[in-house]
């Protein structure tokens, strides 16, 4: 976005960036950026020499892997993680990657995926920890295993009797995640798989907030399963009688293509490890 949010990410001042910048431009002889707009932009020239970055960077991380220590994989690697990832196994990753690469840095973002699919086509994040999402010709994933949800309401929230068909829910009031997010996505096709327009709920982009409205008979949602067990749903919430009963969600670790390395690999790895989720056989897409 421009030589001051570069120099706040490598750490540098802006006058620094900017001359080795002006440098790399004398020794090549051209324009790398265009600094006539308000924001600057990378000039055709600029573009091409990005792909070459991007090739020399990998090769420097695959490098360190293959010939130095594992201590030689090193640098700040910037990680978007699904909030029931961070609440439950992302520890265990952190704890795993500290052991293994200890000269390594981890900054999380937690978000929903298109944030995170977003951030790794722009290259603001090196690795997604996210809900499964359709396979592009773009993307590298490894699969972390699924989650079971099930449609859950407050402990005092009156129910029809009996099992309650898709007509039956969409009578209830419903609890859906934010408005772009892939959970609200899911629950509408569910719950209007012709394709018409939900009706108007109640949208939260927090799991502990949902759990809080679920648990004070505002609505019902469809959660993760072990939302029963653990704070703060612990006593609070029970499971809508449906058919079926749950369905399961699959999470990815995720990179792109072009951006893969030895040392993503590596921690796509080690999250694999790590999670809690339930395994099925191993596989890359």
């Amino acid at each position: 976005g421009g030589f001051i949010e570069a120099a706040e990410r490598l750490n540098l001042t802006q006058s620094t960036v900017s001359a080795r910048i002006k440098e790399l431009e004398q020794d090549l002889g051209v324009l790398l950026f265009d600094r006539s707009r308000r924001q600057i932009q990378l000039t055709p020239k600029g573009r091409g020499l990005l792909d070459y970055a991007v090739q020399a960077v990998a090769l420097q991380r695959e490098i360190k892997q293959q010939i130095g220590s594992a201590e030689a994989i090193s640098g700040v690697f910037r990680v978007g993680v699904a909030e029931l990832i961070a609440v439950t196994w992302l520890p265990q990753f952190v704890a795993s990657v500290r052991e293994h690469y200890p000269a390594v840095t981890l900054q999380f973002e937690v978000t929903m995926n298109p944030t995170m699919l977003d951030g790794l086509r722009s290259g603001s994040l090196d690795l997604a920890l996210m809900i499964r999402t359709a396979s592009a010709p773009d993307l590298v994933a490894q699969n972390l295993g699924s989650v079971p949800f099930a449609w859950m309401a407050g402990v005092g929230f009156k129910l029809p009797k009996g099992k309650l068909a898709i007509d039956d829910l969409k009578r209830l009031p419903i609890i859906y995640q934010s408005a772009d997010s892939f959970m609200n996505q899911f629950m509408s096709s569910m719950l209007h798989p012709e394709g018409s327009s939900r009706r108007s709920g109640t949208s939260c982009n927090s799991l502990a907030a949902r759990v809080s409205l679920i648990a004070a008979g505002l609505g019902v949602s469809l959660m993760p399963l072990n939302t029963l067990k653990t704070a703060p749903g612990k006593g609070q919430l029970r499971i809508v009688p449906t058919n079926p009963r749950q369905v399961d969600i699959s999470y990815d670790a995720v990179c792109t293509k072009m951006h893969s390395s030895e040392a993503l690999r590596m921690l796509m790895q080690l999250a694999v490890q790590s999670s809690t989720f339930k395994k099925r056989a191993q596989n890359s897409r």
